[in-house]
């Protein structure tokens, strides 16, 4: 009897392993391929979710530095005009703001 073409293949135990060992090498290369698919498609997301944050937060941050330096310093002169005698409602007319005229409403822990 001649061959067809395609040999027959092994049946019983080892035939199981085999096409099991088959089955497990593909899932694996799929597996690997779609993770690295998914692995460059969240690093460009990543990369543009972090770059964009930089460049809207960051100055965000420095103008709230900039701000608490300023109320520091107008802190500083109501203390000192307080200490010349000026009320409080004085100090708002003057133009200075709620938070350096009454201070915060919560204690600070220093």
């Amino acid at each position: 009897m001649a061959k067809s073409g395609s040999e027959k293949q092994p049946g019983g135990m080892k035939g199981f392993f085999l096409r099991a060992g088959k089955s497990f090498y593909s899932g694996g290369i799929f597996a690997k391929d779609t993770s690295m698919w998914a692995a460059k498609i969240l690093g460009k997301v990543g990369f543009i979710v972090a770059a964009t944050s930089m460049v809207v937060f960051m100055p965000l941050l420095f103008e709230i530095g900039r701000e608490a330096q300023m109320i520091e310093g107008e802190r500083a002169q109501v203390k000192d005009l307080q200490s010349k005698g000026y009320s409080q409602r004085q100090l708002q007319e003057l133009g200075f703001t709620d938070v350096a005229v009454h201070g915060p409403t919560v204690a600070l822990g220093k």
